[in-house]
């Protein structure tokens, strides 16, 4: 019989200079926002029930700014995703409290957690893109860049290595390099060009970074996965069942891989080798009736602290609708 549960977060305000316990707190929240001026976070109050779907609930929904990840690719210099409106994302990205704000997660991250990733439920906001030097207190809008001399706007950005990669509007793959006049001067556009070898698969429904590699990338497209290295050459792809139109997401832990599609959530075990990630077994679904929606994105958990139970792991992942759950 399949059952589920409900699950209440709750909400705290941050300050302006965080505390190490703060910093801690943050690194496992599953929300991190911004509105009217204030960092809020939003963390499990209590334990999910394991082996169970736990529906959250009491999200919030009215920020004004949604982070989605904190990604350290430089000696401090971060990759951060966001959700809002341009306005709103400039007018936070200059506030003191947004550089503290990235201090305070970096005293969390290791050699083996680069990222902080978080929900965002902001309907249909744009996705956002900063290139971020705490040293300097400064940042980069990275969306708007110049292909074949037109400024042109991507979002599903990624960084490999040096490289910024990016969707375009018509979903085609463009690649750019980043250095550090872009965040020294402003108002200057990045110059990318079409990654050709990769366009020819067709529209590209999603990009992904490879967890242990700097020269390795994801590209999905309908039902398949494929393996690509910064100079366009394919690897290797994964594929799963013909019913699956678009994956949205792909996430890894140290030992699997999970997937969130339009038929639902599938997992695939894999083993980490140099500069790539092999799979050592067919796609899976989870199946349950409540889990058959449209997904948008799936990460695994391996928080003790958080699911109560050891070895940790557990799914999140939210709809289309923006429903999320824990399982």
């Amino acid at each position: 019989m399949n059952q589920t549960n409900q699950l209440t977060l709750q909400t705290r305000p941050l300050p302006l200079e965080w505390t190490p316990p703060e910093g801690k707190e943050v690194a496992r929240a599953l929300l991190l926002c911004y509105h009217d001026g204030q960092f809020i976070c939003q963390t499990i109050f209590t334990q999910p029930l394991a082996r169970q779907i736990n529906w959250i609930e009491g999200l919030k929904r009215d920020a004004d700014v949604y982070f989605r990840e904190i990604n350290a690719i430089g000696l401090n210099l971060f990759h951060v995703r966001l959700v809002g409106k341009e306005d709103d994302v400039s007018t936070m990205c200059g506030e003191p409290g947004f550089f503290n704000v990235l201090r305070g997660i970096d005293a969390t991250l290791t050699e083996e957690t680069r990222s902080r990733w978080y929900l965002d439920i902001a309907g249909s906001h744009a996705h956002w893109d900063v290139i971020v030097d705490v040293q300097r207190n400064a940042f980069y809008l990275a969306n708007d860049v110049n292909l074949r001399q037109v400024r042109t706007h991507i979002d599903n950005i990624i960084v490999v290595g040096d490289r910024l990669l990016g969707l375009t509007a018509q979903r085609e793959l463009v690649i750019g390099k980043l250095t550090p006049d872009l965040i020294e001067r402003e108002d200057v556009a990045l110059d990318v060009e079409p990654m050709e070898s990769v366009n020819t698969l067709g529209n590209i429904d999603s990009l992904a970074r490879v967890p242990n590699s700097d020269g390795v990338f994801l590209v999905t497209v309908h039902n398949r996965v494929f393996h690509f290295d910064l100079w366009g050459t394919m690897t290797r792809f994964e594929e799963l069942p013909e019913s699956v139109k678009q994956i949205n997401s792909v996430e890894f832990n140290r030992a699997r891989s999970v997937l969130a599609t339009t038929e639902g959530l599938f997992e695939v075990d894999v083993q980490e080798m140099p500069n790539m990630v092999r799979a050592t077994g067919l796609p899976r679904q989870i199946v349950h009736t409540q889990l058959r929606e449209d997904f948008r994105v799936a990460r695994y958990i391996e928080d003790p602290f958080v699911l109560g139970e050891h070895p940790a792991m557990a799914i999140i992942a939210k709809t289309k609708g923006d429903k999320v759950c824990v399982c």
